[in-house]
Order: structure tokens, then C-alpha cells, then sequence
């Protein structure tokens, strides 16, 4: 029955391992959607293969990347470069208009979020807070600067559609900002609950002993 059990999740396992291919699949074969206008490019294409390759790097090990990867900083700045440049018009216009770079954009994407899932553990939190400060900021500004810009920023999109796509930048550079302030305010509370524990195992203890010492004594 063991056995059979451990089977049955190892066989899980490996399925949901599958998954996020399956996913990247699909948004490849939704790429002329997606790339139909700026904001769906932006707003919608290039976070999902991010999100995808961070959900394929939990499937993996970290261990494979400790040979270069000391503290998690050379994975992250890897991530931080890769959405830097395809945050700039010009490489959006090439991804359009070329395959191979179109490739490009995908594999880099999925393998910066790959890596930065795989380099966060690793991370300290003055390195996880200055790659998530440094990230949102220049998120937040590319953001801005697509919905404020007067000019036709790419060659394959409409100048009108910037504003969408400046917006969807917008919002998840807040959205990424709100869940790095979740996850600090949830470490802060694990951390205080488990030291409340430990401070009333010790009193308990110590109540205990005081206890078995004192009928000792009688």
C-alpha cells in the first residue's frame, strides 16, 4: 500500500512537472494575439513567460545553478537584464518582425524566471530587496514613460496604444510591489508566532521543572 502511494505521487509529480510546458505552449500558439497589440505584448506576453519560468524553475532544483550562482545575485541580475531589454521599444519591434528573435525573447524570459525563482531562496534579503526595489522602479518608470511619451515609440504599434501598454506596465510593477510587502509581513508574522512559541515551550518547561522540584521537596 506504501509503495503503491509513493507511486501514485511520484507519477503526480512528474504530470504537474509537465504543466508548465503545456502552458508555454498554449501562449506560443497565442502569440499573434498577443503580439496584435502593444499592450497585450506587454502587459500580458512577456510577465506570462516570466511567470511561466518561474513556475517551471520550482520544479528544479537549486543546486544546479550553485557552481556560478553564490547569494543568488548573478541569477537575478541575469532576470533583471533580460526584463530591462525587453521592456525597450526597439526589441519589441525586432521580436515582431523576426523569428529568431522572437525565439529569443521566449527562451530568455522563461530562463530569467527560471532563475530568479531558483536564486530568491538563495538570496538574502538586503539582495531579494534591492533587485525587487530596483526592478519596480524601473518597471514603474518604463510604465510611465509609455503613457506620457508624445512620440511613436515602436514601428509596429500604433503611438495610441503605448497608453495601454504604459499602463499594464504600471500595474504590474504595483502588483509585484504588493506581493514582496505580503511575503515580508508573512515572514514577520511566522517569525513572531514561532518565537511566541518557543518563549511559552520554555516557560512551560521551566514551570514544569519548578513543579517536579517542589513535590521533590515535600
Amino acid at each position: 500500500m506504501i509503495t503503491h502511494t509513493r507511486n501514485l505521487g511520484t507519477q503526480w509529480r512528474r504530470a504537474t512537472s509537465l504543466l508548465p510546458g503545456v502552458a508555454l505552449a498554449v501562449l506560443v500558439a497565442l502569440r499573434p494575439w498577443m503580439e496584435a497589440t502593444m499592450g497585450r505584448h506587454m502587459g500580458l506576453e512577456l510577465p506570462l513567460l516570466f511567470l511561466i519560468g518561474c513556475w517551471g524553475g520550482s520544479a528544479m532544483g537549486a543546486h544546479r545553478l550553485e557552481s556560478w550562482n553564490a547569494h543568488g545575485l548573478p541569477g537575478l541580475l541575469f532576470a533583471q537584464c533580460v526584463l530591462a531589454f525587453w521592456m525597450v521599444p526597439a526589441a519589441l519591434d525586432v521580436a515582431v518582425l523576426s523569428a529568431p528573435m522572437a525565439m529569443a525573447k521566449v527562451a530568455s524570459l522563461v530562463a530569467a524566471g527560471a532563475v530568479a525563482y531558483l536564486s530568491w531562496r538563495t538570496a538574502g534579503p538586503v539582495i531579494q530587496a534591492f533587485f525587487v526595489l530596483n526592478g519596480i522602479w524601473m518597471t514603474f518608470t518604463v510604465g510611465m514613460l509609455y503613457q506620457t511619451a508624445s512620440i511613436q515609440l515602436c514601428s509596429d504599434y500604433l503611438a495610441d496604444e503605448q497608453a495601454a501598454a504604459g499602463r499594464a506596465t504600471v500595474f504590474w510593477a504595483a502588483l509585484a510591489l504588493i506581493g514582496w510587502l505580503a511575503g515580508l509581513i508573512r515572514v514577520a508574522v511566522t517569525a513572531e508566532g514561532a518565537e511566541n512559541k518557543a518563549s511559552h515551550t520554555w516557560r512551560s518547561s521551566n514551570s514544569d521543572t519548578a513543579n517536579f522540584n517542589g513535590r521533590i521537596s515535600l
